[in-house]
């Protein structure tokens, strides 16, 4: 009777000392949902390939480099004439929305290739980033966070313009590091208007 008693008392004891343990142990996160694209990684890397030329063309911007300038431009007319915009026709409401931004910043790029004034190629990046942002947001890209910052006085006093950065940091290719009138003292001139994010599942909208 002895030995049943203590056997009892043993389990007892071992389930009060599990069940100690148990609550005190922090209860495990659950693993956070797999963010999937909504496109290939054909078309991913399509988008990949115009924003990597897109960021060299704003350096070069930034440093009043036109050699630099129009090697990028005219890489980015590579790129954006090999983007893979058929793979919309799955949605023709997109594939069609995508078609006039595609169209508008294969223009201005090609303006940035052959304007010979500075200022009018200027301006085309301004052009030129606006249909990227359009293009950006019809496709829903969420591959990466795409920051449009605007400086409020690349033209001028209130004569704003825009771009697009990988970034946070305020770089700007209108000012730059070479401005005639500023130099370099304008170049953290702006700040960011809009984060475009698709990365995260469920997204619908950019921030």
């Amino acid at each position: 009777m002895k030995k049943l008693l203590v056997v009892v008392v043993v389990v007892i004891a071992a389930f009060l000392v599990y069940k100690l343990i148990k609550k005190d142990k922090p209860p495990r996160e659950k693993p956070a949902p797999i963010a999937v694209s909504k496109h290939s990684d054909v078309f991913n890397h399509s988008v990949d390939a115009v924003l990597a030329s897109y960021y060299v063309l704003a350096d070069g911007f930034v440093n009043w480099d036109t050699s630099a300038v129009s090697k990028a431009a005219l890489t980015l007319q590579t790129a954006l004439a090999d983007f893979k915009v058929e793979e919309l026709k799955q949605d023709s409401a997109i594939y069609q929305t995508a078609g006039y931004p595609l169209e508008m910043a294969k223009t201005n790029t090609g303006i940035i290739v052959n304007a010979q004034d500075w200022t009018e190629k200027r301006h085309a990046l301004n052009d030129l980033s606006d249909a990227l942002r359009m293009l950006l947001l019809t496709v829903k890209y969420d591959q990466a966070l795409v920051y449009w910052q605007e400086c409020p006085m690349a033209f001028g006093e209130g004569q704003s313009a825009n771009w697009l950065s990988g970034k946070n940091e305020i770089v700007n290719p209108y000012l730059g590091t070479k401005d005639p009138k500023y130099g370099q003292t304008m170049l953290n001139c702006g700040e960011n208007k809009m984060i475009i994010d698709f990365t995260k599942p469920d997204s619908v909208q950019a921030k």
